[in-house]
């Protein structure tokens, strides 16, 4: 196992300057993602003013409990290598990864999640094992929840009549995604390959192969944690079974938001499901366009095309913003507890 070159553990205290500049700096992220996504936010307030106060509460309570729950399963994880990552601090570890999923785009969750891991005493690959971790049992999840879903509404097969092929296809290349990631998470063979060559062809080049060191350090401590959890039978059901409950919370709001329009509560559910599932491997630039298109294709079969787009800015809300603006106050909260 490699040795963890230059790090001494001490976490250094925030001076008043510092302080400041975070506190700005995380200003500035939040003007900056609520300005990027104003568009939406004009769309939501106006689409929410049909919704009954229950309802828009109901779905606020789904995008918490979602990250609650993804909290529950970092400390899961993460307190067998630190005392200090208890439940509280975890929950708050997944609220800061959703204010930095939006504020920067797309790209911070894990990043962030890592860094705030590592502030209480997990090792950087350690938490970088974790959160690959949660990737796969959140792809395997949207990928069982799928398939289910497929089998079990005529409304949704009816949609992908004349393009089987095209849903069998998604189906495989699923399989093929979590089957990569697994292999990554456990093969070490494969990694120390990669590694060995990386060394030899950057020999000469001191700051690289140094990179190189400490990232083998890194992998090591990610493929440790995969092989632990992975061995344990019990605890893996158990993350499964908590990722396909995550799921389902962000599922249920578009039901929410279709109340009354004639169409089937367990159809829409399964809709949202299989949707997520095919825009799983066929990203677009517009990140959750993708599982809109595919809801909306499914949707029309049944109901109107201005309930599916009302279904979806719903969906978007509880699954993206209510978890920004629940994880804003816990970031400068983190910052605060820090300072003292």
């Amino acid at each position: 196992m490699n040795k963890d070159p230059g790090n001494n553990g001490k976490r250094p205290e925030l001076t008043n300057r510092k302080t400041l500049l975070v506190y700005a700096a995380l200003i500035v992220l939040l003007v900056f993602a609520i300005v990027m996504n104003r568009e939406f936010f004009v769309k939501m307030t106006h689409e929410l003013r049909g919704m009954s106060i229950a309802g828009i509460i109901t779905v606020c309570v789904c995008g918490i409990l979602y990250r609650v729950i993804d909290g529950v399963v970092l400390c899961q994880m993460g307190h067998k290598y630190s005392a200090e990552f208890t439940l509280p601090k975890a929950v708050i570890t997944a609220l800061c990864g959703s204010f930095f999923r939006v504020s920067t785009l797309g790209s911070g969750m894990a990043v962030s999640k890592i860094y705030y891991m590592k502030r209480d005493g997990i090792e950087i690959g350690n938490g970088m094992g974790i959160c690959f971790l949660q990737t796969i049992f959140f792809k395997l999840s949207i990928l069982v929840m799928g398939v289910v879903a497929i089998v079990c509404s005529t409304v949704s097969r009816a949609a992908f009549a004349n393009s089987k092929i095209f849903v069998i296809i998604d189906i495989a290349a699923n399989v093929l995604l979590v089957a990569a990631m697994v292999t990554i998470a456990v093969n070490k063979r494969l990694t120390e390959f990669l590694f060995r060559l990386g060394k030899k062809i950057c020999a000469r080049f001191p700051k690289a192969m140094a990179f190189l060191e400490r990232a083998g350090y890194e992998v090591d401590l990610l493929q440790n944690e995969s092989a632990v959890t992975m061995k344990d039978k019990k605890l893996c059901i158990i993350l499964l079974a908590e990722s396909v409950l995550m799921q389902a919370l962000w599922y249920i709001t578009p039901c929410i938001a279709v109340i009354g329009d004639g169409v089937a509560l367990t159809d829409v559910f399964a809709m949202i499901a299989i949707a997520n599932m095919l825009a799983g491997v066929i990203p677009m630039p517009s990140g959750f366009g993708s599982v809109d298109v595919f809801f909306v294709l499914m949707y029309v079969q049944a109901g109107t095309s201005v309930t599916a787009a009302l279904a979806m800015v719903v969906y978007r809300f509880a699954t993206t913003f209510v978890p920004f603006f629940a994880g804003a106050p816990a970031v400068f909260a983190y910052i605060r507890r820090e300072r003292h």
